[in-house]
């Protein structure tokens, strides 16, 4: 008998799936739509089912007391997993093994396409991930295939849900994402060859080998420590610009999915599909509170609590991870309202800055709801 280990964990992210079901479809893996996907200790996923109770409440000398339970439907499937923010400097382009991830996030559409979620430019120009393609109901289908040792799991008809940037300064840049699944289900074990090359081969998915492209292990790592802040008023910025030298912070995007399962008596229900609901995309960085110095930390926090008439103060914010040159990624949300700094007062006072970005006009300087543009995120090598 043998036990599955987490860290023989194989994660593989692939676009080969029914198009009405979203169901991976494993006999039609290929290079161009299935991806091993690094993630980090702490992946991973799980169904549960909703139960019912019903009990008895009578009187009398000798009551029934019993309860009958009934299974009446079954959850989503949930999963969570956190990857390295590496951009990579390709042949024609900047790449990044999470891309597929980011496309999935803000698009129903493949990469390559014109409303696609990543955008690969040039490697002078970088690449960038956008929201312009992120106002549908549900988004790309796609799948996770989940090898632990040999033991073969397969996630159908995935979305993702959240995305949360962290930017603690004695750390490496990641991505914790969070999403659901209509259905897991066990699949027969699998053998791996050929892992850290740039081809990995499945064999044993009820069908012959296929080929996976393997996961990128020569892209670079982003220290959190370099990060820059840079918060300038007026929406798309032309305000006055404060300096802020951050001690950590971070940015969650959220789909806020919500699923439709039926009530029907008798039968376990499963979820039928889902919907995205609002946009969000919020976040905060932290900060010494400074003062003495041209448009600090004190002066961004006066300037906020002398403006009582702006129910809306709109900023712009550009947070770049990993500094202002080599491999970074540059965080864009030129319309963000940010509340009151709250302080708080340890041996250093610090603040924590509070924001939530907001959709602009595409060619003016004001809010527009309709829009998708409340962020882009810039991958840059140099």
């Amino acid at each position: 008998m043998a036990i599955n280990l987490l860290r023989n964990a194989n994660v593989f992210f692939t676009t080969a799936v029914n198009a009405t079901t979203g169901n991976v479809d494993v006999s039609a893996i290929t290079t161009s739509n299935t991806q091993q996907i690094q993630v980090l200790d702490g992946f991973t996923f799980s169904q549960t089912f909703t139960t019912e109770n019903v009990t008895l409440n009578e009187a009398g000398a000798t009551p029934s007391r019993g309860q009958r339970g009934f299974i009446t439907a079954q959850e989503p499937v949930q999963f969570s997993m956190s990857t390295y923010i590496r951009p990579k400097n390709g042949t024609t382009n900047v790449e990044a093994e999470e891309s597929v991830l980011w496309n999935a996030f803000c698009s129903a559409d493949a990469i390559g396409t014109a409303t696609s979620g990543w955008d690969a430019g040039t490697i002078a120009a970088g690449s960038t991930v956008v929201m312009t393609g992120s106002n549908k109901h549900q988004l790309q289908k796609f799948g996770l295939i989940i090898i632990l040792d040999k033991v073969t799991y397969v996630l159908n008809n995935c979305v993702l849900d959240t995305a949360t940037i962290d930017f603690g300064l004695d750390a490496l840049a990641t991505i914790a994402w969070t999403g659901n699944a209509s259905t897991v289900s066990r699949d027969e074990d699998a053998t791996l060859s050929g892992l850290g090359t740039a081809t990995v081969t499945i064999t044993g998915l009820h069908t012959a080998a296929v080929s996976a492209a393997g996961k990128i292990t020569d892209a670079n790592y982003i220290a959190n420590k370099l990060s820059t802040v840079s918060i300038t008023a007026g929406i798309g910025g032309g305000g006055t610009s404060y300096v802020v030298p951050i001690t950590g912070g971070s940015i969650a995007l959220s789909n806020n999915v919500t699923y439709l399962t039926p009530a029907n008596l008798g039968i376990i229900n499963q979820p039928v599909t889902y919907f995205t609901g609002t946009r969000d995309v919020s976040g905060n960085v932290t900060a010494y509170l400074r003062s003495g110095e041209t448009n600090d930390t004190s002066d961004l926090m006066a300037t906020l609590m002398a403006n009582t008439s702006d129910v809306s103060p709109a900023y712009q914010i550009v947070i770049k991870i990993g500094g202002a040159t080599g491999p970074r990624v540059e965080m864009t949300m030129p319309a963000a309202m940010i509340t009151v700094p709250t302080i708080d007062v340890q041996q250093i006072v610090s603040t924590t800055i509070n924001f939530v970005a907001q959709p602009k006009a595409a060619a003016s300087a004001e809010f527009d709801i309709t829009q998708a543009n409340e962020i882009s995120l810039l991958y840059k090598v140099s």
